[in-house]
């Protein structure tokens, strides 16, 4: 009797734990679910699935990246910085119709053009600025324009 009551009592013990873990079970099943959301059943699918993809995003990362740098190289060659100055060479005409335009890169590169409106004739002329200097003879307002490009002169 002693050994069946012993039995019994391991029994109960038994079917408590097993209803335990098969709680803990159910509970890890429903957080797996939400965790994947996915139709696929095994987790080595998934993950397979998941590194696929990944390989995936980094060629197209790679493919970005590259575009990218190349925008960069055209970007940095383009005319970014401008300086204009408006004036009057002569007094005798009327209104600022003369100016000097100044178009500089990244690397203060570019040119300075200028137009000269006067009564007879129109002149227009283009100086190359590399570094913010011209070989050229620059006049005031050339250098202003260069100078407001630069930022130097607002």
């Amino acid at each position: 009797m002693e050994i069946s009551l012993i039995f019994l009592l391991f029994l109960s013990v038994l079917i408590i734990w097993n209803i335990v873990l098969t709680i803990l079970v159910v509970k890890l099943k429903k957080k797996n679910d939400q965790f994947f959301e996915t139709d696929k059943k095994d987790v080595y699918e998934y993950l397979e699935s998941v590194v696929a993809d990944n390989k995936k995003f980094n060629v197209r990362s790679e493919k970005v990246e590259r575009g990218l740098d190349e925008i960069a190289a055209v970007m940095k060659k383009g005319f970014q910085k401008l300086g204009i100055v408006r004036y009057n060479p002569f007094h005798d005409t009327g209104g600022d119709m003369s100016f000097s335009i100044a178009l500089l890169d990244l690397e203060d590169n570019g040119l300075v053009l200028t137009s000269i409106h006067g009564r007879q004739a129109d002149r227009v002329y283009a100086k190359p600025i590399v570094k913010g200097k011209s070989s050229h003879n620059l006049s005031a307002e050339e250098i202003e324009a260069i100078n407001k490009a630069l930022g130097q002169n607002e």
